[in-house]
């Protein structure tokens, strides 16, 4: 969780700057790409047990908290450019709730600084990155997922990087 409230927060952080730049576009490619690959492709997906776990204990009602901050903070960064979808987004997600009327009469999202972990942030990214290589060279060479690698290589340049595949080192190997 700390994870994706960092990146949401780096988000809300840049896309609040690509809109003070008059650059919609750019704000928009970046919640798209934070939506796909972060929250869609990787948050959910890696925490599928805690969502469809039995009972409602702490860890489950905080990965559906976690969820909810995320899209809800999405829905608001996005009104300025997708402002239906968005106000549709935003009253799904507050409905029974004490909410603005709409998304457009919503506070704008305000970065939490202190939820910034660009280590995290880096390491999580790299972990995507080799991830998607084995998953990509299976493919090519026709070996299923299911079937378990011998081993794999990642190179490292230095101390840093090597730190942080270590840190990120089960959860590749989960994935691949």
């Amino acid at each position: 969780d700390r994870w994706i409230l960092s990146e949401l927060n780096t988000l809300v952080k840049n896309v609040a700057a690509d809109f003070e730049d008059y650059e919609p576009t750019r704000a928009g490619r970046k919640i798209e790409a934070f939506v796909i690959d972060n929250l869609s492709n990787w948050y959910v997906r890696l925490n599928r047990n805690r969502f469809w776990a039995g009972t409602m204990d702490a860890d489950k009602l905080s990965a559906y908290q976690t969820l909810y901050a995320c899209l809800l903070t999405v829905s608001k960064l996005m009104a300025p450019i997708a402002p239906f979808y968005a106000d549709r987004l935003y009253k799904d997600l507050t409905a029974g709730c004490q909410a603005a009327d709409s998304v457009h009469l919503a506070e704008f999202p305000k970065v939490d600084e202190t939820l910034i972990d660009s280590d995290l942030e880096a390491s999580m990214e790299m972990a995507q990155k080799i991830t998607s290589m084995v998953l990509s060279l299976r493919k090519k060479e026709h070996i299923i997922v299911r079937q378990p690698l011998g081993c794999i290589s990642v190179p490292v340049t230095d101390e840093k990087q090597k730190a942080r595949l270590e840190a990120m080192k089960q959860l590749i190997l989960d994935e691949v």
